[in-house]
């Protein structure tokens, strides 16, 4: 039996080549228990799957730039204090990979998350980033022109300038949100001109006594209807209709008395078309209270919504009873928007909590 030699070059394996992978999705928010808080909860599970796959290594979500290390590995992560952003690296040096992910909220309150992959052998998602989205529901797949990485959104994050991001359907969103101008504008024309019509409906009624006369708002989910009818006056956001339709506060007449107190007194008082005083006494009238509502630093985030690409803060709220029995306290959370000249009504009718309560 002869042996023949093994060349040397056939003793080792090959050694792999590098590959890159990367991938973006719109991520959704609707089977969250929580969708303003999507992306700390997205940053604290990504975290926690870190932890337990990396021995020796201790991270969390504090906000600004951070470095972690455990064994053989390093961490950084990037996180704002609002919680709207979350991005992370991470480099094994035990297996020659390399990864990051993020999590994004962007300014017309939807979310994105991506990766991005470079390692020895076949890249496929992060174990890691995979165990943060299982909670989540992903979209379809986003093509961004270019794929923000971490040491941009670092930098970006450093920046006065902010955060700007780039997608290939960014001329449709932008058509979207003039659109959506345009709609608005058309809306509130609408509601002054039914408003007239149905006023003048009122006047017919009572010289003849007969005829259909205005629909009275008597039931707190008929809101939806008066806001659309009131929308060149005032803006109700479409959690506080949806609020309003399971709500259990017992009194709509006092509720819709108050939403016409922000949509006439409290704008007239704004644009100085009417003294401070008149404010204050026809909340009186009404045994209405009206002032701010909480210190931002104790806000929840039900407190906050986007307005125009901004991040705004429910600072003002108008309410009545002490009591937190659903039924016979109320409270409308609201802001005064100086860009439109109106409030908008970001919650009520129930009473918002914070982080002291």
């Amino acid at each position: 039996m002869t042996l023949q030699a093994t060349s040397p070059s056939h003793t080792h394996s090959p050694v792999e080549p590098f590959s890159r992978a990367q991938a973006c999705y719109q991520i959704s928010a609707a089977k969250h228990a929580n969708g303003g808080a999507l992306v700390s909860d997205a940053s604290e599970l990504i975290l926690a799957s870190l932890a337990s796959h990396h021995h020796g290594l201790e991270c969390n979500g504090a906000s600004g730039l951070n470095t972690f290390y455990g064994d053989g590995v390093v961490v950084r992560t990037v996180a704002d204090v609002a919680g709207e952003l979350f991005a992370v690296e991470v480099v094994d040096l035990h297996l020659q990979d390399r990864w990051e992910a993020y999590f994004m909220q962007l300014p017309d309150n939807s979310f994105r998350t991506g990766w991005a992959r470079q390692c020895a052998g076949s890249c496929s998602e992060p174990a890691d980033w995979l165990e943060a989205v299982a909670h989540f529901s992903l979209g379809e797949p986003v093509e961004p022109h270019l794929q923000p990485d971490f040491l941009a959104i670092a930098g970006a994050f450093s920046s006065a300038a902010g955060i700007q991001v780039a997608t290939t359907d960014a001329p449709a969103r932008a058509a979207l949100a003039v659109e959506a101008r345009m709609l608005r504008e058309t809306t509130a024309k609408q509601a002054a001109q039914l408003r007239v019509l149905k006023s003048g409906l009122l006047d017919a009624s009572v010289r003849q006594d007969s005829g259909p006369t205005p629909t009275a708002y008597v039931r707190l989910d008929q809101v939806g209807e008066w806001a659309a009818e009131n929308a060149d006056r005032i803006i109700v956001l479409p959690r506080v209709i949806s609020e309003c339709k399971k709500a259990l506060y017992d009194n709509p007449g006092l509720f819709y008395q108050s939403l016409e107190l922000l949509a006439v007194t409290y704008r007239d008082v704004r644009m100085n078309n009417q003294p401070r005083e008149r404010l204050i006494e026809h909340a009186t009238e009404l045994g209405l209270s009206i002032g701010g509502s909480v210190e931002p630093s104790r806000a929840t985030e039900e407190y906050f919504f986007r307005w125009d690409g901004r991040r705004c803060f429910l600072d003002q709220h108008l309410g009545r009873g002490n009591s937190r029995d659903p039924r016979h306290c109320l409270r409308l959370y609201f802001y005064w928007a100086e860009s439109v000249q109106m409030v908008i009504l970001g919650a009520g009718p129930t009473h918002l909590g914070n982080s002291m309560s």
